[in-house]
């Protein structure tokens, strides 16, 4: 039995019924579907006002070999990056643990659950992800390909927790979620002549059900900006990303709690003389979840 197993009999409360973690899956895939839906649309309209000045633009250069050549060296550049891999981050060790007053717990590998979910719109846009919930590590890489459009991915691991009356010392009080994932991290965005864009986030989930398993709310819904741009390029580390988040508990509901992280990519393609292309990819680990409730 892992120590996470045994800190859940004696304090995290009843075990939830089996088909929960099935319902919350798909409740988190209709939402990322919902974003997703809506990140097409702000990016069409941003292209729409772009698109106006990249075709006076494209006809001042149709036919130009410099452009050519520019947009050749533009589209080689890219896909070796996005053919680059990422080394896995850097782990720090952190041992479960709980003590009684107030109450705190910390979570290492295996986490309950893991969670994932991609999409993409072109014909060769693709979105990769992964998450090992024994290992406490995901990843994700999303990129435009050669004849562009979107791609996006985000992935989880997560745990539950249910207030105890006796914990709490009456039937309310507040919950402090803590992790700190490490990651390496590589972004484009390449353009000429066209518009691209990647973007990633990382943070924390709460939802909260009633004992009987049925979603109440989003009580934390915590996405923090990685990178946002529409140009450029970088890749590297963080060992240890801080992550915190606030929210009342009681006792009359259970609170599923997720380490989360995505990223996105947007571009149109390569043509001779113009074209652009967009990646977003991660590794992450998590090396704990850490609760501490008064």
């Amino acid at each position: 039995m892992s120590e996470n197993s045994r800190f859940a009999e004696l304090l995290l409360g009843k075990t939830l019924p089996k088909d929960h973690i099935r319902k919350s899956r798909a409740r988190l895939d209709a939402m990322f579907a919902r974003r997703f839906r809506e990140l097409n649309v702000r990016h069409k309209e941003h292209r729409a006002q772009n698109e106006v000045l990249m075709r006076a633009l494209r006809k001042l250069v149709r036919k130009d070999p410099a452009a050519a050549a520019a947009v050749t060296q533009a589209k080689k550049k890219f896909v070796a990056l996005a053919k680059s891999p990422l080394r896995a981050p850097r782990r720090s060790k952190v041992k479960p643990r709980a003590h009684v007053g107030t109450f705190d717990m910390t979570f290492t590998p295996p986490y309950l659950w893991p969670w994932q979910s991609s999409a993409t719109t072109g014909p060769d846009a693709t979105s990769d992800v992964a998450v090992d919930q024994n290992a406490g590590t995901m990843s994700f890489d999303s990129w435009t390909g050669d004849n562009g459009k979107t791609a996006s991915g985000a992935v989880a691991v997560g745990v539950y927790y249910q207030p105890d009356p006796l914990l709490l010392c009456g039937e309310s009080g507040v919950m402090n979620v803590s992790s700190n994932p490490a990651f390496q991290y590589l972004w484009d965005s390449s353009n000429f002549l066209d518009s691209s864009h990647t973007g990633a986030f990382i943070g924390i989930y709460v939802g909260e059900y009633t004992l009987g398993g049925d979603f109440v709310q989003a009580v934390v819904d915590q996405q923090i900006s990685l990178w946002n741009s529409g140009g450029g390029s970088d890749q590297g580390a963080n060992s240890g990303y801080p992550l915190f988040a606030s929210t009342p508990v009681d006792t009359s509901h259970f609170y599923e709690i997720w380490v989360w992280s995505g990223g996105d990519a947007e571009a149109d393609g390569w043509s001779a003389f113009w074209g652009s292309a967009a990646l977003s990819s991660a590794n992450l680990t998590v090396p704990s979840i850490s609760i501490h409730v008064y």
